[in-house]
């Protein structure tokens, strides 16, 4: 097991984009610290919103890091019309 932040770029250009490599990352990273790249993040959608929220509640839970880093404007847009702060991850703990 490494001590080592795994990252995953996160790649959704629109709101119907594949969460699978999300998903498929996030399994295989359950018992390390993770961060998770929105560089190439246009729209948010809710179902990823609620896949990242439960996943930074797991990972709290079981004391490992977990962090959302370089969100966009559009994602910003995007959790403000989903009734979060644009800055909801940004005041969270870095892996």
């Amino acid at each position: 097991m490494t001590t080592e932040t795994q990252k995953h770029i996160l790649d959704l250009p629109n709101a119907f984009s594949d969460l699978e490599p999300l998903i498929a990352f996030l399994r295989g990273a359950r018992t390390q610290a993770v961060e998770i790249d929105c560089s190439n993040v246009a729209v948010m959608p809710s179902r990823c919103l609620q896949l990242l929220l439960s996943a930074e509640q797991q990972w709290r839970s079981e004391g490992l890091g977990f962090a959302v880093a370089n969100i966009t404007e559009g994602c910003r847009k995007s959790l403000t019309l989903l009734g979060l702060e644009p800055n909801r991850f940004e005041d969270e703990e870095t892996a």
